[in-house]
């Protein structure tokens, strides 16, 4: 069980500067980084799953964040993307602007709690205004890792 934001992430699975200009350019870049690193058995399937929860309502939680997510049986552990993309994305956004940061998150069937408790803290941490500008100003995968790994050594 993930009880950790760092531990659901893995440096192969932050890209720094998306190439997706829309929504589902995102998610499917997003989706792709986690399949490429073994951490996801169908890409297709999880990529259907996050676009049915959009279809629900947005993940676009406002302040140009994003947090797409799912539970899909493609997955053994909760695992997560981080994506970056300066320029912004129109993503359904509650505040109708462009997301600039994208965190896809994907758990087992089952792991409903842990999922839940995991998305309430990445959402919390976003908005500490010194997390949010370090991901935008990290220079490289690992920076973006130490930011969540000392973030969660302060809690």
């Amino acid at each position: 069980m993930t009880e950790r934001i760092a531990d659901a992430l893995d440096t192969s699975c932050i890209k720094l500067e998306l190439d997706g200009k829309r929504k589902l350019d995102v998610i499917r870049e997003l989706v792709t980084l986690i399949a490429d690193a073994g951490r996801i058995t169908d890409a297709e399937l999880v990529t259907s799953q996050i676009l049915d929860r959009e279809s629900l309502a947005t993940t676009g939680i406002g302040g140009g964040i994003a947090i797409p997510h799912c539970l899909s049986e493609a997955a053994s552990e909760t695992v997560l993307a981080i994506g970056r993309k300066r320029s912004g994305v129109k993503f359904d956004a509650v505040d109708r602007r462009p997301v600039s940061l994208f965190f896809l998150m994907v758990g087992p069937p089952g792991a409903h709690n842990e999922h839940l408790r995991l998305l309430s803290r990445l959402a919390r941490y976003l908005h500490d205004p010194g997390l949010k500008g370090g991901l935008l100003e990290s220079a490289s995968p690992q920076e973006m890792l130490a930011l969540f790994e000392a973030r969660e050594a302060d809690r």
